[in-house]
């Protein structure tokens, strides 16, 4: 008998225990923000002037992933490149990694990486990969940092429109 509570303790320790591991979900954006997990409640995908638009958001909050080009493969993000990961926050405030830091703030550009693992054939297609990024506020004095972001079976619905990179 003593076996028997054990084992159910044990699998309700298990069934319940909290973790800030990134969960899968499908479809799915979600990473870690400055350290704290952030999960989308909508995503969509579009196929937009040759490369992937890639969006996520939550309470007033957007990610959106942007690659020069609709294959897998990885794109590298920072100032020069024409990939781009922009981040609002709930107030309005744009980060974008086509924003330069403030020099007298920050020491680091704003750098990350988009890697398109798969597009499945599925109605619709499904978009997979990881990423991370650093990105800045348009006049360089404030950063975010997202890592070990994934998207998981993002739709490709289109319909999608770019979010400007700079703040207005």
């Amino acid at each position: 008998m003593k076996r028997k509570i054990f084992l159910i303790v044990l699998s309700l320790v298990t069934l319940f225990n909290c973790s800030d591991e990134i969960e899968f979900n499908t479809p799915a954006i979600q990473g870690y923000k400055n350290g704290d997990l952030w999960k989308a409640q909508f995503y969509a995908a579009d196929i937009d002037f040759g490369g992937f638009v890639i969006e996520g958001g939550n309470l007033g909050e957007r990610v959106q992933l942007i690659t020069t080009n609709d294959v897998r493969g990885t794109f590298e993000l920072g100032l020069d490149s024409g990939n781009v990961a922009i981040y609002v926050d709930g107030t309005g405030t744009v980060y974008s990694t086509k924003n330069a830091p403030d020099p007298d703030v920050f020491l680091y550009p704003p750098s990350g990486e988009i890697i398109v693992e798969d597009i499945d054939n599925d109605d619709p297609k499904g978009v997979y990969g990881t990423f991370w990024f650093n990105a800045y506020t348009n006049d360089g004095t404030k950063v975010i940092n997202f890592n070990r972001g994934v998207f998981y079976n993002v739709p490709l619905v289109g319909g999608l429109v770019q979010i400007e990179p700079v703040n207005n």
